[in-house]
């Protein structure tokens, strides 16, 4: 069998509604109850799927059946990684790559959960289960056009199919699809056939005119100049709008994943590229970390010689070392942040990794400023 693909129950709260979206729909009283352990009665192991995405339309469908959500992780042999539950729930399914034939076969459906599942009437909230469809999109893009407002379609909308639970997304869901934008050329599509092993996002700009959010897709060519692979607009830096931008991103690309992608601390962004590029090793930008340390960390980094200290560790570290004795600073709650994150800025960590010896996002700087707005 070759890598393996792991699919997990996204619960995120102990309440009735089983996501982030949906929780502002529960009661108080269903927010504060416990639920004892149970188990599914229907087992999916044995299930034979041809690819990827058949095979997280199947655990999609069934967790949507019972009324919970999904997110995926890929385990790749002899490589290690936390994963994130967020209420601890174990309720997952694995598909195990076939060599000879190139099915995915299901090895292990753990079907214990720890919460309870979203009531029928609630189901429409859940995140892995809506999406607008490009007949859906045209039709609201076509509207706004004609100056119509958002609220008219969405209503029309609701009315014609006897409500928003059977539209297939909300309301924010279509003010975050008209609001926010891609693009890229053909040549932008070339350059990233040919260039695309390290990816540079940055989203610390934003427009002059509209106080939207630049995040430019950058690359690297065989000179080491920059190359633009696309730019992407949002109005808020959330983990939906990003999951949105780099989703629009990854199938202009054809599917194609980066081995590396570089970005800035950003919660919102991190999470969308874990779902979004499982198969791409996440950096951090080594400038961006720097200007965080001199606003959380001001008393250490006025410290002599700490920050010349953390700037070598930071960038040519090549073994792991203990810095943190020396300036008495190891039960600082930023410190240890940063150091639990060090597989995504040490070097030692990231060798078998292409980065192309670079340690920043600020490459994009340059580009950004051939947009006017």
């Amino acid at each position: 069998m070759e890598n393996s693909q792991i699919f997990h129950d996204l619960s995120v709260s102990t309440s009735v509604s089983n996501d982030s979206s949906s929780s502002s729909h529960s009661n108080s009283s269903a927010e504060n109850q416990t639920y004892e352990d149970f188990e599914e009665p229907v087992s999916l192991e044995g299930s034979v799927v041809k690819d990827d995405d058949e095979a997280y339309e199947l655990y999609n469908s069934h967790a949507f059946r019972k009324g919970f959500g999904t997110r995926k992780d890929v385990v790749v042999p002899k490589s290690f990684k936390k994963i994130d539950r967020r209420t601890g729930c174990k309720a997952s399914v694995q598909f195990d790559v076939d060599k000879k034939t190139g099915v995915y076969v299901l090895s292990k459906h753990c079907r214990l959960h720890n919460h309870s599942m979203v009531p029928a009437n609630k189901k429409y909230l859940i995140r892995s289960y809506r999406h607008i469809s490009k007949e859906q999109l045209a039709f609201l893009t076509t509207f706004t056009c004609s100056d119509t407002t958002l609220a008219d379609i969405l209503r029309a909308m609701m009315k014609k199919v006897c409500g928003e639970a059977h539209l297939g997304f909300t309301v924010p869901d279509a003010y975050d699809a008209l609001t926010n934008f891609f693009w890229r050329d053909g040549r932008m599509r070339s350059d990233y056939e040919a260039f695309g092993d390290l990816l540079i996002h940055d989203t610390t700009y934003r427009t002059n005119k509209y106080d939207m959010i630049c995040g430019p897709f950058v690359g690297m060519n065989l000179h080491t100049q920059n190359i633009m692979f696309g730019v992407g607009f949002i109005l808020y830096k959330k983990a939906g709008s990003f999951d949105w931008l780099f989703n629009s991103f990854l199938t202009s690309m054809g599917g194609k994943q980066t081995v590396t992608i570089m970005t800035d601390q950003c919660s919102a962004m991190d999470k969308a590229i874990r779902e979004v590029f499982p198969k791409s090793r996440h950096q951090l930008c080594m400038w961006h970390i720097g200007e965080n340390a001199v606003v959380n960390i001001k008393g250490v980094m006025a410290k002599e010689g700490f920050k010349r200290q953390f700037d070598y560790v930071l960038k040519y570290s090549d073994t792991v070392v203990d810095f943190l004795a020396d300036y008495n600073c190891a039960k600082h709650s930023w410190i240890i942040r940063l150091y639990s994150l060090k597989e995504k800025w040490c070097p030692a960590y990231n060798k078998e990794w292409f980065s192309g010896g670079v340690l920043s996002s600020q490459r994009s700087d340059r580009d950004y400023k051939s947009f006017y707005f």
